[in-house]
């Protein structure tokens, strides 16, 4: 931090990231070194050895050393200069630059040299017996292999589409939306979005949706300069600071055992909007949401996925479930009317039956067309509870990923709904899709008729949940009694009034450390703001924050480290990683004491005078729908070996717990729908039989 700027250009490493790998380059070249050194002094023993050539192969041996020598040289000098400093401080590494370049320009003659000898070999030049011809063969072979590695590495790290400078006296003004800076970032993230969309089909959507995803992206990253190392070191300090707070709030419980255990205790640092806009509501929960009930659908959720995650974790036990469901090139001979859009064998339905126990009578609509915008979804009735269920599929495809990224907000639409009613845009987008499919299929309609007296569900997994609650809520004035269950909804998906609106028949669910239920623009600008908090207060070096965080990946976090965190001096062994817990997690504003959406600014030191303001795409902050089932693992992380056959604890959450992200290695597993099908089993198992 910043990005190391050399040969005029800006590249996606920082000055500090040269310390592993120039001691892996000083360790092999040092091996080398040695090996050229002994190849030398052998063939000095005995020039006879060599049949032709002796003088030449004494002369690249001596070239070979000095090159060698030299390049070793620098690279010490380049990895101490480049250990030195804290992560924001750069001035130690001012050297830095300099030597690369230093390193750079060694690379001609080595590469020069390396060639000469090459044409020596292959020309027959020198010609020796024993091992002197096949060590001078390894050691040519070796340089090619080392400047290739470098060569890819440049190829890596080169940034083709150059940034603008921040630097100068309108620096301030780069930052508002249609500045220099912002314009240039989103036309580079646009055309990283092209070659993106090179990889997928073209649509009429791809257009408009790879620049609305350009736009999200550019607005995360133009007033930042990280690179991933950064960041990487930044979820480190992060992670380390909730574990400590973990074991506060576990100690906290011990004393009240009736107090919640708080999940987004970090979130309080740097939050964009204020959480007390949002009203308590007092009116009772709807009798039909029950943790029973949401385990029940929730099959019908993971049904959508198809075969995918119905094999994954339990192959050989999945195979045998799907065979008695398979029919070999039954796609060639299907019903058109289906429209299932399945693979030869239909392994995506049979999996869809295998998992729900429904027969082929049963699904009055099945298909897996996607596309951006355009998402799976299939049509069932559940005899079982008396009910035509639609399920719709999540994120599963690069055009699902497409649908997720394209995140700003739109306005819905809808007899009985408030005005000014807001959510994401590409959930919106496929909500309305499967509507239009519904119409024009009638499948919903005709699936009613056949049951008299059937209700409906609509259901579905993160994207598919999103897109769930939205379909819900279109859908709603044409069936009044319409029930929906969103598992794992994402959670920059409703404004405030549409998010009140929804709670008398969406029921969420979050399990755990889930990172969707807590993603949205506003809790990940203020996820880049303590980034760059954490970063400015670091005290450690780069690489031993790295080195830290790997150790803590396979060894886990020892109490010792915790209390570094919190300890203000410390022996220089063991330093803290941040400069003290009172300011490392603190926003320093000279104007302001309590942070909003509407002025919340931070400056990091007395030197950046850089005007700040609210970012772009959090003007409306996003909450997660309905009334919140919150399951969480009722094991300390240490005792957590399985996380699926965890035990799980419950209770009703409030959409504004929901607001932040919390690092967590588990922020991933608990997303997963198998984790979310075995937490709400377990739940159901408690409610039913409470002990």
């Amino acid at each position: 931090m910043p990005a190391l700027e050399v040969f005029n250009r800006r590249w996606r490493i920082g000055s500090d990231d040269l310390v592993i790998p120039g001691i892996i380059e000083v360790l092999v070249r040092a091996g080398w070194l040695g090996l050229v050194i002994t190849l030398f002094v052998h063939h000095e023993a005995d020039t006879s050895r060599c049949e032709q050539g002796k003088y030449l192969l004494r002369i690249f041996l001596v070239g070979s050393m000095v090159i060698l020598g030299a390049t070793l040289i620098t690279t010490v000098a380049l990895v101490y200069h480049s250990s030195r400093g804290t992560i924001m401080d750069v001035a130690p590494r001012k050297h830095v630059p300099n030597l690369l370049i230093t390193r750079v320009i060694l690379g001609i003659p080595e590469v020069a040299w390396n060639g000469m000898g090459s044409m020596w070999i292959i020309l027959g030049l020198v010609m020796c017996h024993d091992a002197l011809s096949i060590l001078m063969k390894a050691l040519v072979i070796y340089t090619w292999v080392a400047i290739g590695v470098i060569v890819i590495g440049v190829w890596l790290l080169f940034d083709p589409m150059m940034r603008p400078n921040r630097q100068g006296p309108n620096e301030g003004s780069y930052l508002v939306e249609g500045g220099a800076l912002g314009t240039h970032y989103i036309q580079l993230w646009e055309k990283r979005c092209r070659f993106l969309c090179c990889l997928t089909s073209r649509d009429e959507n791809s257009s408009e949706a790879f620049k609305n995803v350009a736009d999200v992206f550019a607005s995360l990253f133009e007033e930042s300069d990280l690179v991933a190392s950064d960041v990487a070191a930044a979820l480190v300090l992060l992670r380390l600071k909730r574990k400590q707070e973990e074991r506060q709030e576990e100690a906290i419980r011990k004393n009240n055992l009736h107090l919640p255990l708080s999940r987004s205790s970090t979130a309080s640092i740097g939050a964009l909007q204020s959480e007390g806009a949002l009203p308590h509501q007092q009116s009772p929960r709807p009798e039909w949401m029950k943790v029973g009930s949401a385990y029940h659908f929730m099959k019908f959720a993971l049904a959508s996925y198809g075969w995918p995650w119905f094999v994954y974790g339990r192959f050989c036990q999945a195979c045998c479930s799907l065979w008695k469901h398979l029919h070999c090139c039954a796609n060639c001979r299907a019903d058109p009317s289906l429209d299932a859009k399945d693979n030869c064998c239909l392994c995506n339905t049979a999996a869809l039956k295998a998992i729900t126990g429904l027969d082929q009578e049963s699904i009055s609509y099945i298909t897996f067309h996607n596309k951006i915008y355009e998402v799976p979804f299939f049509v069932a009735i559940d005899d079982e509870t008396e009910h035509v269920v639609v399920a719709i599929r999540g994120t599963l495809s690069l055009q699902d990923a497409i649908t997720d990224l394209t995140c700003q907000c739109t306005e819905v639409e809808g007899a009985g709904l408030p005005e000014g009613c807001l959510a994401h845009k590409g959930m919106v987008h496929a909500a309305k899709f499967v509507q239009r499919k519904l119409e024009e299929t009638r499948a919903l309609r005709e699936g009613l008729a056949s049951r008299p007296g059937y209700g409906v569900v609509i259901t579905g997994h993160s994207l598919g949940a999103g897109t769930a609650v939205v379909l819900a809520a279109l859908m709603r004035p044409q069936f009044p009694n319409l029930k929906c269950f969103a598992f794992s909804p994402p959670g920059g998906l409703c404004s405030k009034e549409f998010a009140l609106a929804t709670q008398s028949f969406v029921m969420s669910v979050v399990v755990g450390d889930d990172l969707v239920p807590r993603l949205s623009m506003n809790s990940l600008h203020d996820l880049r703001y303590k980034i760059m908090c954490v970063l400015n207060t670091c005290r450690q070096p780069k690489y031993r924050v790295l080195a830290q965080g790997c150790w803590y990946m396979l060894f886990g976090i020892s109490s010792s480290s915790l209390e570094s965190v919190s300890t203000i001096e410390s022996p220089s062994q063991d330093r803290p990683l941040l400069a003290n817990a009172a300011n490392a997690y603190t926003y320093h504003s000279p104007k302001i004491t309590q942070e909003s959406m509407e002025d919340v600014r931070m400056t990091f030191s007395d030197d950046d005078s850089r005007r700040c303001q609210v970012p772009r795409h959090t003007e409306t902050p996003l909450y997660l729908p309905g009334r919140v089932l919150y399951c969480n693992p009722s094991l300390p992380e240490e005792e957590r070996l399985d996380v699926v056959s965890s035990e799980w604890e419950y209770r009703w959450g409030d959409m504004n717990e929901f607001t932040q992200l919390l690092i967590s290695p588990f922020m991933m597993r608990h997303h997963l729908p198998q984790v979310v099908l075995a937490a709400l089993e377990d739940v159901a198992q408690q409610v039913a039989s409470p002990s």
